[in-house]
């Protein structure tokens, strides 16, 4: 008697853990992000944000449904809008096309989770990873089989997969339960690859150029072409998810957006995200735009003084491409590094005969506004050379910037301190004049009238490409700004065509030919004097 309830203690028991296994088993087929939080806790600590569970419903159901519809559009700047687009009614989408930012989870939920979710979950789906390298592959196929073999949550819910027989390789691993998930690398041959008699059912591209390459025409073609005779020529029917962080503007990601809007890719849905959410009026933020009032897209990784700081750690140029996925493109730079003179100290019968002047573009004195910029110019009259002497760009308080000028005022002796007219008569004219006083200094201040600034910082161009406009190597900040120009801030540089411009008026050089104040009337005629015209 007692082991007839022993016996059926433990049938009870065996069918409350099957139950239980079913269970858990059904949520994850149903939820992605319950698969993820039950079977892979450790690769995915924190919860998703709304974006991500909308991409992986997406993707399971191959349709785009106007609740996402709307959910992406208000999280992705209204020009990138036109990338968003239904599938042909009665037909599926062929591919989607995910940009993400660095660090948000596109590679661990893209390349490991999903094909686990989906072979685990649909017996008999055979999904294939492409990455930038063959050992890039490698990896993510051996982080699969990791979770496969090590894993005790899967092992105990859908039973072992790797059994005798079955491919289990550094290319292609087939599971018992007759899913298959092969890992190539970009270029690579994929013709004829098969689960048996299988097409791929899914494949699934993460960043497919190297970040040693994506600065090379002839390699962005080559792997262009690639995807377009290999990836997309894989299997009839075959679901392409392309997660990719935009790092040129003629990269693959940016060509195939482009072909969504014209229209040339049917049933493609192209999703560019930002790390930050755009404006009120559906605007993208630049790095210039990035304070305490953004909105992370994904709060729960990154804060806004997360946000803040690595902006702020990266720079304009990788923090726009990697984080904003808005990459300067060639047509929208005014200025290129190869540009870019420097030079070392110099001899001091150099520093005597230069004249020197100083220009300051003092900040709003609100926390998130621009920068202020100090910035001494000193011009070789024999060499006709400007020499940027000095650089400073800052955000401090009014008094901090006052205090500053005057010890830059002490060191280097410009013969005249130029301000913006507007901002240094309303703010700043009393205050450094009152704290100079204090120190019996009388500094040589004067407002300056600059007109259109953008075309005044423009004018810089032919100085820096003919060489004649050259740098210290310690002034990064400056160079950065005028790199990219007009998406970064701007202070630095409206401060050093101040200087240029006054020295030059002052009867400075241009291409070896002196040039007074008459000689140069406007901004057209003062680039012309370099180029004849500006390119």
């Amino acid at each position: 008697m007692l082991e007839e309830l022993l016996a059926e203690a433990d049938q009870n028991y065996d069918e409350d853990i099957e139950l239980r296994r079913a269970e858990r088993r059904r949520k994850a087929k149903g939820s992605f992000a319950y698969f993820c939080k039950t079977y892979l806790p450790q690769a995915f600590p924190l919860e998703f944000a709304e974006y991500q569970t909308a991409l992986i419903d997406v993707v399971s159901k191959r349709t785009l449904s106007a609740e996402h519809e709307q959910l992406f559009k208000s999280v992705i700047a209204k020009t990138d809008h036109d990338f968003i687009k239904m599938p042909n009614p009665g037909e599926q989408l062929e591919a989607v096309l995910d940009i993400e930012p660095r660090d948000h989870g596109k590679t661990t939920r893209n390349t490991q989770a999903l094909p686990l979710w989906i072979a685990l979950n649909f017996p008999g789906e055979f999904p294939v990873l492409c990455a930038a390298s063959k050992d890039s592959a490698t990896d993510m196929l051996d982080a699969i089989k990791s979770a496969l073999e090590d894993n005790d949550a899967i092992i105990d819910d859908y039973g072992v997969q790797k059994v005798k027989g079955n491919t289990w390789s550094k290319k292609k691993i087939q599971l018992a339960n007759g899913s298959a998930i092969a890992a190539v690398g970009a270029g690579q041959t994929l013709r004829g690859i098969k689960n048996k008699f299988q097409r791929p059912t899914h494949v699934i591209c993460d960043d497919l150029l190297k970040d040693d390459e994506v600065e090379s025409r002839t390699q962005r073609d080559k792997i262009y072409k690639w995807f377009k005779r290999v990836i997309l020529n894989l299997g009839k029917g075959a679901l392409t998810i392309i997660a990719n962080t935009i790092m040129h503007p003629d990269d693959l990601p940016s060509r195939l957006l482009n072909e969504i809007a014209e229209g040339q890719l049917e049933n493609w849905l192209g999703l560019r995200f930002s790390a930050v959410v755009p404006n009120e009026n559906g605007d993208a933020l630049q790095h210039k735009d990035i304070n305490e009032h953004i909105t992370p897209l994904w709060p729960e990784r990154w804060s806004v003084r997360d946000i803040i700081k690595k902006a702020r750690d990266l720079g304009s140029s990788i923090f726009s491409t990697e984080w904003l996925n808005q990459p300067l493109s060639d047509e929208e730079r005014k200025f290129h590094e190869e540009w870019i003179e420097y030079y070392a100290q110099l001899p001091i019968d150099v520093m005597r005969r230069l004249k020197i002047i100083m220009a300051v573009d003092p900040a709003t004195g609100t926390k998130d506004g621009d920068f202020s910029a100090i910035v001494v110019v000193g011009y070789d009259p024999e060499t006709g050379v400007y020499y940027v002497l000095y650089a400073w760009i800052e955000r401090k308080s009014d008094l901090q910037l006052a205090y500053k000028i005057i010890e830059v005022f002490k060191v280097w002796k410009p013969k005249t301190i130029w301000f913006e007219d507007v901002v240094f008569q309303k703010i700043y004219k009393k205050m450094v004049a009152r704290e100079a006083a204090k120190m019996s200094i009388r500094l040589p201040l004067k407002s300056f009238k600059g007109g259109n600034k953008d075309l005044r910082i423009q004018s810089l161009a032919p100085y820096i490409e003919n060489g004649v406009l050259q740098f210290k190597e310690e002034q990064t900040r400056l160079v950065q700004q005028i790199l990219n120009y007009p998406k970064d801030h701007d202070d630095g540089p409206d401060a050093l065509e101040m200087c240029i411009s006054k020295l030059e008026n002052s009867g400075g050089f241009v291409g070896g030919s002196t040039v007074g104040h008459a000689a140069v009337r406007t901004i057209a005629q003062k680039i012309s004097a370099f180029t004849g015209g500006y390119r």
